[in-house]
């Protein structure tokens, strides 16, 4: 069999998962080789996804630009944990995934029951009435999207999720109804590839309401529980100071590392490759790798005490960059962590069974970011992780949860010390609740 799953291949520590979060995807084994891994892609826009994917990557520190092929749309080539990969993004084949099923039942059934004015008594009458929509009359559906559309009404109920799905999307229905009521809308539409007029591609809004003064809302959906909380920015250490244009601040923090830290360890190499230098080479990090496993099994408490360590160093570098200066740390925001398009806001809404919850987090810190007039990063007094960012507006403020940390799982030749400075995890977890 020519085709082995991708997510065997995350096992075996490929790619991390959420690089190709939402696509249908699969490694193409015959292409591959001992010495580049080529991942198959398939979309209905190819452009667009093809770019979306290049962001990710970038975004996560992973070195990856456009290559060239016998396809008309250039591969994403790459380098991870010194291990080459190529993704091939090809036309949608063969029916979408479950994966992007599940998301497309949520997003696209609630637009069209919107714009039919169709209110459904449960999933089963939902399921049905969709079956008799003519899916070449729909508004909410942009023309190039109209065969995943079709497809999705036709492969809704072979989900293993079919019920959950469908409450959810009912869910988002009175959520749109809501909307409605407060503000008057004249349509909603379905962003599965193609966006509506006014729209960039690389908007994140999952649907988009258009009101009746003309203005768009994009909106991000999510489901889950009650209490579960989904990161709204999930990246890396080095990314972030590159996005600030603060490579040598990173340096420095790296080298003061090193110097409190790595370079006591016995045997550890030098400062130029311990961690596989500027290039992040793998093969230069194995021996640190092995050095840092053993040091674990003959000192666990040692381990952990340089770990936390290390942390610390980094925390404080990580919060002193967004201390550096207020105009960059509000644009980083903007772009990084809302993702918004200047005439696009965008809303977060979580479905919970047949009803939602409205994530107000970006919203609220969208709305606050053009009056902040202080802005200032803290460390958190009670976790060794977790760090703020302060927004103040007069006698207003948000505070933005933060943390940094290692989030790799394996011996401790690859976590924690062995993640190192610049490839620790930086999320942003929300707003602080009063």
């Amino acid at each position: 069999m020519a085709i082995k799953t991708f997510k065997k291949y995350l096992s075996e520590g490929t790619l991390p998962s959420d690089f190709l979060d939402g696509f249908d995807f699969e490694v193409n084994t015959k292409a591959s080789s001992g010495s580049r891994t080529v991942y198959r892609v398939r979309s209905s826009d190819r452009d667009a996804d093809r770019d979306e994917i290049l962001r990710r990557l970038r975004q996560a520190g992973v070195d990856a630009k456009l290559g060239s092929g016998s396809s008309s749309v250039d591969p994403v080539d790459g380098v991870y944990d010194d291990k080459k990969f190529r993704i091939e993004v090809k036309p949608m084949a063969g029916g979408m995934g479950e994966t992007t099923l599940n998301s497309s039942i949520t997003e696209l059934f609630p637009c069209i029951a919107f714009e039919k004015k169709y209110s459904p008594k449960d999933v089963e009458d939902f399921h049905k009435y969709l079956m008799s929509v003519n899916v070449k009359s729909l508004k909410c559906v942009m023309a190039s999207d109209r065969v995943a559309a079709q497809e999705t009404i036709n492969k809704a109920d072979t989900s293993t999720k079919f019920n959950d799905k469908m409450q959810n999307a009912i869910g988002v229905l009175q959520y749109i109804k809501d909307q409605h009521k407060d503000k008057s809308i004249s349509n909603v539409y379905w962003g599965y590839r193609a966006k509506p007029a006014g729209v960039p591609k690389s908007h994140p809004g999952d649907m988009f309401i258009k009101y009746t003064d003309g203005k768009l809302l994009g909106v991000s959906l999510k489901a889950g529980g009650k209490k579960t909380s989904e990161p709204q920015l999930n990246t890396y250490v080095k990314p972030v100071f590159s996005a600030f244009g603060e490579t040598k601040m990173m340096e420095e923090l790296r080298s003061t590392a090193y110097k409190k830290v790595y370079s006591k360890i016995n045997g550890m190499p030098p400062l130029e490759n311990f961690d596989g230098g500027l290039n992040g080479r793998h093969k230069d990090r194995r021996e640190t790798e092995k050095i840092l496993k053993e040091y674990d099994k003959s000192s666990n408490k040692d381990y952990e005490k340089d770990y936390d360590e290390m942390l610390e160093i980094m925390r404080k570098g990580v919060v002193s960059l967004f201390n550096k200066d207020k105009k960059n740390t509000l644009n980083y925001i903007k772009q990084e962590v809302l993702r918004d398009a200047p005439d696009v806001p965008t809303t977060v809404v979580k479905a919970v069974g047949s009803d939602y919850e409205e994530v107000t987090d970006r919203d609220a810190v969208g709305v606050f970011l053009p009056q902040v007039e202080f802005i200032k990063a803290v460390i958190s007094k009670s976790s060794k992780q977790d760090w703020f960012i302060i927004l103040k507006s007069g006698k207003d403020s948000l505070t933005m949860k933060m943390s940094i940390r290692s989030n790799k799982s394996g011996h401790a030749g690859k976590k924690k010390l062995g993640q190192f400075p610049t490839g620790l995890a930086i999320k942003y977890n929300g707003l602080v609740k009063s």
